[in-house]
This record gives C-alpha cells, structure tokens and sequence, in this order.
C-alpha cells in the first residue's frame, strides 16, 4: 500500500501475502534439477526458462509464462494427434491380420472335401475343430497335461517295501522366489494351491521306485528327501513325492529280493 510519500508497505498484509511464508531458497540440487539432468530438454524450454528467470521486468515475466502456457498446449495437441494416428494405424493392422488369418484358415477347412477327413475334426467331447490340425493339437495338450508319460523320476528310498506315491505341483513355494524371500507375487506368499499329479509307479525293486508323470511337469534339478518326501525344484516349481510304507506298502521280506529284482528287470 502507497503512502504520503510514495513509499510503498511490502508487509504481507492478512488474507494478501501471508502464504508466503518459507523463507529458505529452492536447493540448487533437487529432484527436478536430476531429472532435467538425466533427460533431454529442447532449446525453446531452455530459452522460456532463462527468461522466466533473468528478466528484470514484470511484464516480461509475465509474457515468458503465457508464451510458456500457449507453447505447451500446442505441443500437447500435436502429440495427441500423432498418438491418435498411430493407434487408428495400429488397430487397422490388427484387423488386417485377424482377417488373414481367418481367410487362412477357411482355405485350409475348404480345401479337403473328404467325408472321413472332415468328420475326423468333430469330436463328441470338445465339439467341432475349424480344421484336423486343432483337433490334434487339443490331443497333445491333454496327453501332456494328464498322461502319465514322457517324464520319469527315479527314487532311491531303502525302505525295504513299495510304498505308495502321491505327487503334488505347485508353484512360489518359499525360498523359490529369485529375487528372495518376500519378492512373491501379491497373494502368493508360502506358495499356491498344490495340484495333484496323474503318476505311474513301477518297483524295479524293494529299494527303488521309478515313477512317470505327464510331460507337461517335466522339471530339472536334484531331487531333495526331507523326511518321508522327495523335493525337485526348479525355478520356481516344485514337485513333491510323498512315500507312504505304511499298512498301504507291501513289506518285501529279504529272501525274495534278488527275485523281485529279476521280474523288475
């Protein structure tokens, strides 16, 4: 406020100025002042922000921050335009080639006339299969998800009987995780839900036990005993062997293991 002589009061005055509170300056190094560092700042931003501060005077400033304000508008504008080219771009692409596909593969369906053939691609299960290719590829999936081959594991337990097998899969068990102990995914800690797993047992002898899984849970590693269980992992997968020689296993009496050693051959 101007008084008689001209002079004018810079007090903050209540409700006008009192905001302005912090007296310290802005640090010269701060995370703003990292990140315009370490990223890439075109000349026009240097210029608007070497007006905004070196001008002397106010309507200089002032000027700097609209031209700052219009500047910015048009660029985001221009950006936007250019996404929105690329996505409509984008999205013609992807229906150019889902109906490629699709032409594709009504070539395929069309091109066998044969009854047989043709009928070979329906099943009463699972429906109808575009072409007999898919038709297969479902068979390979349930045989590797469900049928107990092309996978074996070979344990050595010396329990003197055949004990009977479960197996169980499951995944993120703990100390599984490779960024270490607490790094599982959100609801994941201790592991998920174990699965059960289709097995065929075979006793080359009272000793040994060979046990085929579907190929699907093939796994690599050393297998781990803790107790009556066999650990494989790999990565983080887990299979789990449980041997029960209880009342279930068939005590194999020693007279009669160099026989059954020879029938398991």
């Amino acid at each position: 406020m101007a008084n008689d002589n001209g002079f004018v009061d810079i007090t903050p005055q209540a409700g006008n100025g009192d905001q302005y509170r912090d007296p310290t300056h802005i640090p010269s190094d701060n995370e703003f002042s990292q990140d315009i560092k370490n990223g890439v700042v075109d000349g026009n931003s240097r210029t608007l922000a070497k007006w905004l501060r070196e001008k002397q005077w106010g309507t200089d400033t002032r000027e700097a921050l609209a031209l700052f304000v219009e500047w910015l508008s048009t660029k985001w504008h221009s950006n936007k335009e250019l996404i929105d080219s690329n996505s409509s771009r984008q999205s013609q692409v992807e229906k150019r080639q889902t109906d490629l596909e699709t032409r594709f593969t009504g070539v395929l369906s069309g091109a066998t006339k044969d009854g047989e053939v043709i009928d070979a691609r329906n099943s009463q299960t699972y429906g109808q299969f575009e072409v007999l290719d898919k038709r297969f590829e479902n068979i390979e999936t349930l045989l590797a998800k469900y049928v107990p081959q092309g996978f074996e594991v070979t344990i050595k337990h010396n329990l003197n009987r055949m004990p009977s097998v479960t197996v169980f899969s499951y995944e993120w068990s703990i100390g599984t995780a490779p960024n270490g102990f607490g790094t599982e995914p959100d609801g994941l800690f201790g592991g998920t839900n174990p699965v059960s797993v289709a097995n065929n047992v075979i006793y080359p002898d009272a000793n040994t036990i060979k046990i085929t899984l579907p190929l699907d849970y093939k796994l690599s590693g050393e297998l781990e005993q803790h107790d009556n269980s066999w650990y494989l992992i790999d990565g983080i997968k887990t299979l789990k062997f449980t041997l029960d020689s209880s009342n279930q296993g068939i005590h194999v009496p020693n007279a009669n293991l160099e026989k059954l050693g020879k029938v398991g051959e």
